[in-house]
């Protein structure tokens, strides 16, 4: 497997199994915690046996799945069989591999007690019980099922228990099950390893998503990114924005079912996938060695998730970021969580502070992209600002100067057109005058006066003349018939 020295985990615990001890070890996630256990008890298992002698337990399918795989490389060597156990599979299958006679078994609790109820599964021969994890089985509600399945087990043999933390309840339940036990601690309380770099950004709840795509956008080519919801639906909601901007993301809880899930966890162990969204099912023990970026997109409810989650990334001796985004809803938990953490937790400002390298190494190969803030677009330095409009007045070309382009003539239109309209004017014939006619009757005369209108002050119609009208017909109102004129009397005399 290419494994030249051991981490501190395994050198510790490794010659306890192998002398057949009882082992309780608590060290940093990413640490080589699977190895630690695994190892010595492949190398002691009979593979000529044809029965259960090694059963190891894990909270989540996701983990069972990965530590399977390890068991599987590890007994390819020596011909011994392994089946992995869990739910949301197809049953029969599990139980083919059942009756081939596995050796190694490798599940989860429920799926574990379905098969004991049914007469599939029995553990009368079984030397090594490992209990992976298991302060999550703690906290999910397994170790009720943990209880039944360690008192149907071998009396007589090993327990293993491996975790990163071991709250009061869990230590009780190892002492209880365990007999002189060794006792292990490369991690004093909730530790991480020194290869990942902490920081935490305060944003609003709607700016995260954006900023998440700011982050993967200024990225390098091999950065991988592995984002935590606290919610199914945060994360389907998340999927569909990141979607939207042709990220290559996927998706990972506890709704898909087991085939999908291996699918999604195929794809990103084989760099296929940009970003991995998920709830805390891929926070536990999830070995991909390549994740550079842990996105806590809501922030962990205690120190053991936050360590958990972390944990992702810096693994192998790698280097590694986890970032935390800090809503203004969850700055009193924050707050709460820095305090009862030993970590050096790092505020940043801005995408090129949050993407920084804790080493030289990645940073050489991050294609180079301008500095952006974290949260607006203001905070550009003065010399990229757009100029004012002096500025560009005066990077204006001269008046004579060729710019490329046809002028337009707009000034000698304008003025054409002005000349033509005085033209006009000047051509128009005046007004005709208006004669008046001789031996007009001075009653015509009067009711003209009548209908003028007033000129008084300098107004409006002030010295006009009325201009003849039209004759028009008078509507019927007004109109009155003519009265007969008299016959004048004959000067005369009869």
């Amino acid at each position: 497997m290419g494994i030249v020295k051991p981490t501190p985990i395994q050198a510790l615990a490794i010659g306890p199994v192998l002398e057949g001890k009882d082992v309780i070890a608590k060290a940093e996630t990413g640490t080589g915690k699977t190895l630690a256990f695994g190892a010595p008890m492949i190398s002691k298992v009979d593979p000529e046996r044809r029965t259960v002698l090694g059963l190891v337990l894990s909270p989540t399918r996701e983990l069972a799945e990965q530590v399977h795989a390890v068991m599987e490389k590890l007994g390819a060597a020596r011909e011994m069989r392994t089946a992995l156990i869990v739910g949301g599979e197809d049953m029969v299958p599990q139980v083919k591999a059942l009756q081939a006679g596995a050796q190694v078994v490798v599940g989860t609790p429920g799926r574990v007690l379905d098969l004991m109820g049914q007469g599939f599964l029995n553990f009368p021969w079984t030397e090594f019980v490992v209990l992976d994890e298991a302060d999550k089985m703690l906290e999910i509600g397994f170790i009720d099922d943990v209880k039944k399945i360690l008192d149907a087990a071998n009396e007589y043999r090993q327990t293993l228990l491996f975790s990163a933390t071991f709250p009061p309840a869990l230590l009780d339940l190892a002492r209880s099950y365990t007999t002189d036990p060794a006792e292990i601690a490369t991690a004093s309380g909730v530790s991480t390893v020194d290869t990942i770099s902490q920081r935490f950004v305060a944003v609003d709840e709607d700016e995260k998503a954006q900023l998440l795509s700011r982050l993967i956008e200024d990225s390098g080519d091999d950065d991988i990114f592995l984002v935590f919801c606290d919610r199914r639906t945060d994360v389907d909601r998340l999927l569909r924005r990141l979607e939207r901007r042709r990220f290559p993301v996927k998706a990972l809880h506890g709704g898909y079912d087991q085939a999908a899930r291996f699918r999604v966890m195929n794809a990103f162990r084989e760099k296929g996938v940009k970003a991995l969204i998920a709830t805390d099912v891929a926070s536990r023990g999830l070995d991909v060695a390549h994740v550079t970026y842990v996105i806590n997109y809501s922030a962990p409810r205690d120190a053991a998730d936050y360590t958990h989650r972390i944990g992702r990334t810096g693994r192998a001796g790698r280097c590694g970021t986890a970032i935390s985004f800090v809503s203004p809803s969850d700055r009193r938990r924050w707050a709460a969580l820095r305090r009862s953490t030993p970590f050096d937790i790092e505020e940043a400002h801005s995408v090129r502070e949050l993407l920084a390298a804790p080493g030289g190494e990645r940073a050489a190969k991050r294609r180079p992209r301008r500095d952006s803030s974290a949260t607006s677009r203001g905070n550009r330095p003065t010399s990229e600002r757009t100029p004012d409009r002096s500025q560009r007045r005066e990077e204006k070309p001269p008046q004579g100067a060729s710019t490329g382009k046809p002028k337009r003539r707009r000034d000698s239109k304008r003025s054409t057109r002005s000349s033509d309209r005085s033209n006009r004017r000047a051509e128009a014939p005046a007004p005709r005058e208006r004669k008046s006619t001789p031996g007009a009757s001075s009653e015509g005369s009067r009711a003209r006066e009548r209908k003028a209108p007033p000129a008084s002050g300098g107004g409006f119609g002030a010295g006009l003349e009325e201009e003849p009208k039209s004759p028009t017909r008078r509507s019927p109102e007004r109109s009155q018939p003519a009265a007969p004129r008299r016959p004048e009397p004959d000067p005369t005399p009869d």
